[in-house]
């Protein structure tokens, strides 16, 4: 869940922390006492960026969820068996022709 600070409520120390980022997009770490990091600050565009990562991310694999439902009742060995003859099928047709002379 994505937590928003909006820069008026935020301590002075932070606004000009916050600041900083707007004048120099950059990564910022938040750490605890004992060196632990509990946030991470990043400029708008790189959230943006991620946040399209995950939902490509989502759809991929709703897409693989779909294919194995669809496969779920298919003998291994035989999926296996027609990757196997559909790959020689390819390495046969990209296989230069030999001319006889």
């Amino acid at each position: 869940m994505t937590r928003i600070l909006k820069l008026k409520d935020a301590s002075e120390a932070w606004r000009k922390l916050i600041e900083t980022f707007r004048d120099e997009p950059q990564e910022g770490i938040v750490r605890d006492e004992d060196d632990q990091t509990v946030a991470v600050v990043v400029p708008p565009e790189q959230y943006a960026s991620y946040q399209n990562y995950l939902s490509q991310r989502e759809e991929d694999f709703a897409i693989l969820d779909e294919i194995a439902e669809k496969m779920k009742n298919y003998d291994p060995e035989e999926i296996q068996a027609r990757i196997d003859q559909a790959v020689e099928e390819v390495k046969a047709k990209s296989r230069p022709q030999r001319q006889t002379v």
